[in-house]
């Protein structure tokens, strides 16, 4: 046994650079120990948070499998039809969970979806991508904000969903309602009754239905959160969650451990901006809806030109992050991007720098 390791975990924590990943090994006082509890924590409490009870609402409770037919470590990519255009028969591998943008209005202001490509060109790729055992999600949403259900839509909005999933083979919903849509009309209630109608359709089948949702971070913040609907309604029905810790600017979380706020846009405390968000909604913590780890997906820009702000510069920041809460108890599903026709721009940066740490943990 060397000096550091009978140190005490939050000692070592403190000792070890940042931009060095630490690993389980490194923080276990004998070989196959468990990692020792932070002084003063009780077990299961998050690191630089008040004891006690989570301070909001739980969700997505620890199920054991995924309801759907996706297990294990996930690495999630947005994909869209328009330029960059990307095929779907290009993909790489690492992508195995892929979610199509987006179910949107059209001309009539009905919710529907276009590949912006030759049908049967999209239809053959989606079936490369299903035979090679990836799933493929169709998104709802994303920026558009003209999306306004009435619960007089219900039925068509239903149907017309059915009829695109059965059309074109997708394995589930994503919901990725952004600003004004997503409490406009009805959408709150509808939007969720109509998925769990889905979902439970195709259970009554014996067929795995995967649903997600990628809300920016601070959605999830507040008793009004306001994605809070979505998780209440559809609790036991989701698979997925993926926040967006992008586009948000200046916005962050206070840490205690730190002593500062940490905003998204500091690159210079990026790493502990990635934990301290993270472990805050794993553990309802920080006035944040709990979102446990088993399902919960960290959301990032593929490239500097992807979102506005958000971009990570330095990887090891990721790694810091997920090391400290696997090694806490908190390991998270993986990683999810916006977008892959980004990421295949720059050269699939996303996938080298971070489906390693994913798959080889």
């Amino acid at each position: 046994m060397n000096v550091m390791s009978s140190l005490p975990l939050f000692m070592l924590l403190s000792q070890m650079p940042r931009s060095r990943p630490y690993t389980l090994a490194s923080l276990r006082n004998e070989p196959g120990q468990p990692p020792e509890q932070l002084p003063g924590r009780l077990p299961g409490q998050s690191c630089g948070q008040p004891s006690g009870q989570p301070s909001g609402p739980s969700f997505g409770q620890p199920s054991g499998p995924s309801s759907g037919d996706l297990s294990g470590k996930v690495f999630c990519g947005f994909w869209f039809g328009w330029n960059p255009q990307v095929s779907l028969t290009s993909i790489p591998p690492e992508y195995n969970l892929i979610c199509v943008a987006f179910v949107e209005p059209n001309a009539e202001g009905v919710l529907t979806f276009a590949p912006y490509m030759d049908e049967d060109e999209f239809i053959a790729g989606m079936e490369s991508l299903k035979a090679e055992g990836r799933a493929v999600l169709l998104s709802l949403g994303g920026a558009h904000e003209g999306i306004i259900l009435r619960e007089s839509d219900k039925p068509l909005f239903k149907d017309e969903l059915m009829r695109l999933i059965e059309r074109y083979g997708f394995n589930g919903i994503d919901i990725d309602l952004e600003g004004a849509s997503i409490s406009a009309g009805d959408n709150q209630s509808v939007v969720p009754a109509v998925i769990r109608e889905i979902k439970d359709f195709y259970r009554s089948q014996g067929k795995p239905f995967i649903v997600t949702m990628a809300p920016e971070f601070n959605l999830l913040r507040g008793y009004a959160a306001p994605y809070k609907p979505f998780l209440q309604d559809l609790e036991g029905y989701y698979d997925l969650i993926f926040p967006q810790y992008y586009n948000q600017g200046a916005d962050g979380i206070w840490s205690d451990e730190y002593h500062m706020f940490l905003s998204q846009n500091d690159n210079e405390h990026k790493a502990e901006f990635l934990y301290t968000l993270t472990n805050a909604i794993v553990t309802g913590t920080n006035d944040f809806l709990q979102i446990h780890a088993d399902k919960f997906v960290i959301g990032l820009p593929a490239s500097p030109l992807s979102a506005i702000n958000g971009y990570v510069e330095n990887p090891d920041d990721v790694r810091w992050a997920l090391d400290r809460l696997e090694a806490e108890g908190h390991g998270i599903r993986g990683l999810m991007t916006w977008s892959i026709n980004q990421d295949s721009v720059n050269g699939y940066e996303f996938v080298q720098r971070y489906a390693p740490m994913i798959f080889n943990a």
